[in-house]
């Protein structure tokens, strides 16, 4: 393990949002670059068996959101954590991983090379506890506090009705941070508890636009990033029929010759990507 730092509450370097909850941990073990005040750090969260559609969305929302400049704050967890950290990583961002566990027990120690990577590329992996404790279940809800805490706001990708997700987002909420979650299959029991906050007026997040509007900003791809990420005949096919001029969804099918439910399917994935915009119910542009 390389050079732990230790900060303790009420120094200068301790992180100035961290600082203004409720119970603020007494000390941090700091892995990496830790700074009072980090730039747009946002919570990505969610379940750790997450669906192939979560995990495509924990992703790329990470990434071009990291891409705008946002540090991305979660767990190291499993599933939606990871692949937080992940897409950060490789928007060349910055992302924190807190701890539920000691720094010299990486938890879950399959993310151990991830953890190595984040302090690497120039980000940090905290805890509350000393560098030899193991992880103990009790300490992965106090965990949440913190990375609500160091925080604007959390984001929910895909949370079941009981999990470490819901915790950090009723924690933000409690500190008067934003509170945001994707929408999903209302059949999926790993998506409960997400689609459940939506219910109780979470900002409802349906591309990373939406993010960067809450907090006032624009994220700005040109064309050629754009069509450097269409992935499927599909995707092409729509992106080349509305690149120059916004269109509705009627006229994209006539131009392109797909269907209208493989069209609205393959919209979703492009807005997600941040590819094109929604301009009315049945208007989509670039």
């Amino acid at each position: 393990m390389a050079l732990i730092k230790k900060i303790k509450l009420g120094e200068k370097n301790y992180p100035e949002l961290l600082s203004q909850i409720y119970d603020p941990p007494q000390e941090l073990y700091v892995w990496g670059e830790l700074k009072k005040r980090e730039k747009l750090p946002l919570a990505i969260v969610g379940t750790r068996k997450v669906s192939s559609y979560g995990a495509k969305l924990a992703k790329e929302f990470s990434f071009y959101l990291a891409q705008t400049g946002f540090t991305i704050i979660s767990g190291l967890a499993l599933g939606v954590d990871g692949l937080a950290h992940k897409g950060a990583l490789e928007a060349k961002g910055k992302t924190i991983a807190v701890l539920g566990s000691g720094l010299n027990y990486i938890y879950p120690a399959s993310h151990k090379k991830l953890a190595e990577e984040i302090v690497k590329k120039g980000g940090a992996v905290i805890s509350e506890y000393p560098p030899d404790t193991g992880p103990r279940k009790e300490f992965f809800p106090m965990r949440n506090r913190i990375v609500a805490g160091l925080s604007l706001g959390t984001l929910v990708i895909e949370a079941p009705k009981i999990s470490g997700a819901l915790i950090t987002a009723r924690l933000a909420l409690e500190e008067n941070r934003e509170v945001m979650a994707v929408p999903s299959d209302i059949w999926r029991k790993s998506a409960e508890g997400s689609n459940d906050l939506l219910k109780k007026g979470a900002k409802v997040i349906t591309s990373p636009q939406d993010v960067l509007e809450i907090f006032n900003l624009e994220l700005k791809i040109n064309p050629e990033e754009k069509e450097q990420k269409l992935e499927t005949k599909e995707e092409k096919l729509i992106f080349e029929a509305i690149k120059n001029e916004p269109m509705d969804i009627d006229k994209i099918a006539e131009k392109t010759g797909l269907p209208i439910p493989t069209i609205n399917a393959t919209l979703t994935q492009l807005e997600a990507k941040n590819i094109v915009k929604k301009i009315s119910p049945r208007i989509y542009g670039t």
